[in-house]
């Protein structure tokens, strides 16, 4: 989808490598391939001391720059040598600086403790803890490696008010065409946080130096607050970085009297793509294929993948990949005669960060036939006539089919069944069924023929696909008739039986049709919901966070672990998924 998409989208993608790089032989073996596809989280912390103890506050996110809810961590300290600490008893507090009235108790050497619905966390400790340093664990699951981060503990001669740093409004997503964008980080202080504080001490929240980073460390601006808490960023998009999935981090390294904060913000950078002819097209004949060679460029330069097709009268004639910024067309058809055919080329994305700009028409020139070329026709045409006039027997129907067979046509992207042409015995159906999107052929793909029936059974007609997606089914045409087809991995299809023909079938992967919904879903809400270039799981999820329709949050979730997770999709999960899809009235947000 958007499509692409986000939120896993670069795990996905490594394991289309990994599958690559497996040698020959392993990829062969008669059991099939497993992949376990993993994201990776990253622990992001600050700790200092207090005079009767120490603090400990953080969050977890993953690989798209989500928070990672209700993860369990393990805490533990360390002295310089690594040798263990004893540790005191502690006591939660919320990440937003609230206070959180639980005990925690070390457990093995350390404190148990879990993140919040915001994936943050914040542990205070009884006792001070002099030269040491925690250490933060996370041990994964079965969406995430593990991960672990080592936090020094800032030694401070006065108590630190707790600091909370948020992008007001969030940063999803930033459109690269655009010479800047507007960033702004609020800086909250909480007055009560700190204890040995004197509850009626007051902190200056201007002039506060808020720093910006992205995910390469490279510094981007600096800016202090003002009077209202806000830092405020006006950034060259030239400098953020090419397409793709991004990070801005802002940081705030404290002072005497207030604790360092961080937050990290998970950004899509889009770009439009535009199509150019490297030069002009030279003339060939269209039966040979005319090769055209495309300039595919977007605002930070050359695009990498995805590719261009050709198209004529809406049908496409031919395609090739994106490298480096070039593709080469070999549009192959059918031209009566000399002169010019329009053609025109569209840009296909592989990635949701790449926006297909409007399609080039270009005008191809076609050369005639050659002379050899037309003494060859004429030879041809009299030997045809001969063989006419002289009654020999014609060739087998079965050749005359393949003679006549089209030219397989490119994936269409949707779930349908298009029919390819006649057949022979016009009794039956035959045909392939392959993956809507790839045009992988699907096997143990089941057709079912079924008719109206009292017992709402009414299947008069079956057939499997072999290894190949190819089927045959043979059963009486009735005009009430429908087709259904299943598949182990794809969506369910069915439509009215069309009349006895060869059918190209197409089906959509369970993971695909379950990301289809949650868009769908979202540009009918509109915004906040639709985000550009296009809503995600991941968007969808934090929006409903935001705004606090927990119903959508769920899920959103639900639909990312579903599209994105190591678990198979099956028929159950993709049904309840659609009925617990959130009606209008539960997503509407008040004003």
């Amino acid at each position: 989808m958007r499509g692409l998409r986000r939120c896993m989208q670069g795990a996905l993608v490594a394991a289309t490598a990994l599958v690559a790089a497996l040698p020959a032989h392993a990829q062969t073996q008669g059991a099939p391939l497993r992949i376990h596809v993993r994201g990776s989280a990253q622990i992001d912390a600050v700790a200092w001391t207090e005079p009767d103890g120490f603090v400990v506050r953080g969050s977890v996110i993953d690989d798209a720059r989500s928070p990672v809810a209700e993860a369990p961590l393990a805490i533990d300290a360390v002295t310089g040598g690594g040798a263990p600490v004893d540790l005191p008893t502690a006591e939660g507090c919320a990440a937003d600086g609230a206070a959180r009235g639980r005990e925690h108790r070390p457990s093995h050497g350390g404190y148990a403790i879990s993140t919040d619905e915001r994936g943050g966390f914040c542990l205070r400790g009884r006792a001070p803890l002099a030269n040491a340093t925690l250490r933060v664990r996370f041990p994964g699951g079965k969406l995430y490696e593990p991960a672990e981060a080592k936090i020094p503990i800032e030694t401070h001669a006065a108590p630190l008010a707790p600091v909370i740093l948020r992008f007001d409004p969030p940063v999803d997503a930033i459109d690269l065409d655009r010479p800047t964008v507007n960033v702004t980080v609020a800086l909250r202080i909480d007055r009560s946080g700190a204890r040995g504080a004197s509850s009626g001490a007051t902190f200056e929240r201007e002039r506060l130096p808020v720093l910006l980073e992205d995910e390469r460390g490279t510094r981007l601006a600096e800016a202090p607050t003002g009077g209202d808490g806000r830092a405020r960023f006006e950034l060259a998009t030239e400098g953020l970085g090419g397409a793709g999935q991004g990070v801005l981090r802002a940081r705030f390294d404290g002072t005497a009297a207030l604790a360092r904060a961080s937050v990290v913000q998970g950004v899509v950078r889009y770009a439009q793509v535009t199509l150019a002819l490297s030069h002009p097209v030279e003339p060939a004949r269209a039966e040979d294929g005319v090769p055209i060679e495309v300039e595919v460029r977007s605002s930070g330069g050359p695009v990498e993948g995805g590719v261009v097709e050709a198209l004529r009268a809406g049908e496409p004639v031919g395609t090739a990949a994106v490298i480096s910024g070039k593709a080469r067309v070999i549009a192959a058809f059918t031209a009566e005669r000399e002169g010019t055919v329009p053609l025109s080329l569209r840009y296909v994305s592989a990635a949701p960060w790449w926006i297909p700009g409007a399609e080039l028409a270009i005008d191809v020139p076609i050369a005639g036939p050659g002379v050899w070329r037309q003494l060859a026709l004429g030879a041809a045409v009299l030997a045809i006539a001969g063989w006419v006039l002289g009654g020999w027997r014609r060739a087998p129907k079965r050749a005359e089919a393949r003679a006549g067979d089209e030219k397989p046509a490119a994936p269409p992207g949707r779930a349908g069944v298009r029919i390819v042409g006649p057949i022979d015995d016009a009794t039956g159906w035959r045909g392939a069924v392959a993956d809507a999107h790839d045009g992988t052929p699907i096997a143990q793909a089941e057709l079912t023929i079924v008719v109206p029936a009292f017992d709402d059974s009414g299947v008069v007609a079956r057939a499997v696909t072999d290894d190949a997606g190819e089927f045959s089914i043979e059963a009486p045409y009735r005009s009430d008739a429908k087709l259904v087809v299943r598949a182990p991995t794809h969506s369910s299809y069915e439509q009215a039986l069309p009349p006895p023909s060869k059918l190209g079938i197409a089906l959509v992967t369970r993971r695909r049709a379950v990301l289809d919904r949650l868009v769908r879903w979202a540009r009918r809400q509109g915004a906040p919901f639709e985000g550009p270039p296009e809503p995600t799981p991941g968007h969808v999820r934090r929006v409903a966070s935001r705004v606090q329709q927990h119903e959508v949050e769920v899920w959103a979730t639900r639909i990312e672990h579903a599209a994105f997770g190591p678990d198979a999709v099956d028929e159950r999960i993709e049904q309840d998924l659609g009925a617990s899809e959130p009606k209008p009235g539960i997503s509407q947000i008040a004003p």
